[in-house]
């Protein structure tokens, strides 16, 4: 057929290949997986938030008996100290509730970014360069960054080069700490 040539040329070359004919080996997955792995053991959801409902019961319960030790209270002598140190509990149970921090889990979330905005995002030097790189080298291709978070806080991010099903890991870092760089 005469247009059999031009459907060969146009075979994309897979990621890895583009990465190693750059001289670029990517973050082994199993090593990107261990470190996610690793990071969600780091940042457990806290004793509260895994036992928010005994939290829950306590805190209604210890309010509900405020009412019958009041009124017990109201026959006694010494009723209107009883009440005022009843209200002072009351007045800090209820705050208690309100400011308790349960902090949940952490969990990973990715999101494709533009390649301008790799340089306001902090992400090291070393793993910018390569990214910037090979986005532009490799057509048709998007970077994701993924990142640890817990209570809408970034904790440990890391960057992928994907394009269609594949997904090479470009770096893992932690604030300007690389953990580990293509390269």
């Amino acid at each position: 057929m005469p247009f059999d040539a031009a459907v060969a040329s146009a075979r994309l070359a897979p990621l890895s290949e583009i990465l190693e004919n750059n001289g670029l080996t990517p973050v082994p997955w199993e090593r990107l997986a261990a470190h996610k792995q690793s990071q969600l053991e780091k940042f457990p959801p806290s004793f509260w938030y895994r036992h928010s409902g005994l939290l829950r019961i306590g805190l209604f319960v210890s309010f509900a008996a405020l009412a019958p030790l009041s009124a017990m209270a109201a026959h006694l002598p010494w009723s209107l100290p009883c009440f005022i140190g009843f209200g002072w509990l009351a007045l800090l149970i209820l705050p208690l509730a309100a400011t308790l921090h349960l902090r949940a889990g952490a969990h990973w979330e990715e999101r494709r970014l533009l390649e301008s905005s790799l340089a306001p995002l902090g992400i090291p030097e070393p793993i910018h360069k390569v990214a910037r790189q090979m986005h532009q080298e490799v057509p048709g291709s998007a970077l994701v960054l993924g990142e640890l978070v817990q209570d809408r806080v970034v904790l440990d991010p890391y960057l992928l080069l994907v394009r269609g099903n594949e997904r090479v890991c470009l770096g893992i870092w932690e604030d300007s700490r690389i953990i580990a760089c293509a390269g």
